[in-house]
């Protein structure tokens, strides 16, 4: 008996790899910019009250450099401004923006500050004092230009 075979082809698999993602980290630098906490509680009558002495400060420094000044003359600005309230705003007429530097103990009522009022031209005055509040307004200021 003469058996004949008949050799099936042996399937040949061509494998191309996927190539390999490759990841590319860049180091950032972060900064981080402390920004406190401030509690505000209602008081009669439904306007908010702050409850720190510096909260009320850093606040009516962000009410000037936001032109809401009605706000800024009352949390204070009618107590420390020395004019009435046009006049206290005019005042205000040349500063584009202001930083602010802070420092008081817990639970006192007065605060030391560091001003710097960047004026519209781009030059900057300098000033520091101390403000005195009481019942989350301000109620005298004690501040000088040093610059």
């Amino acid at each position: 008996m003469t058996v004949t075979a008949t050799p099936t082809p042996t399937p040949t698999v061509t494998v191309t790899p996927t190539p390999t993602p490759t990841v590319t980290v860049t180091p950032q630098t972060v900064t981080a910019t402390p920004n406190p906490t401030v509690t505000v509680t209602t008081a009669k009558g439904g306007n908010p009250t702050l409850t720190s002495a510096t909260a009320v400060v850093t606040q009516y420094y962000e009410d000037i450099t936001d032109h809401d000044y009605a706000a800024a003359w009352a949390l204070g600005g009618r107590n420390i401004g020395g004019s009435d309230y046009d006049g206290w705003v005019k005042g205000y007429a040349t500063t584009a923006k202001i930083y602010l530097g802070t420092s008081s103990e817990f639970g006192s009522g007065q605060v030391r500050a560091v001003i710097y009022a960047v004026q519209t031209d781009g030059s900057t005055k300098t000033y520091e004092g101390t403000y005195t509040v009481s019942g989350g307004l301000l109620v005298s200021a004690s501040i000088r230009q040093t610059g």
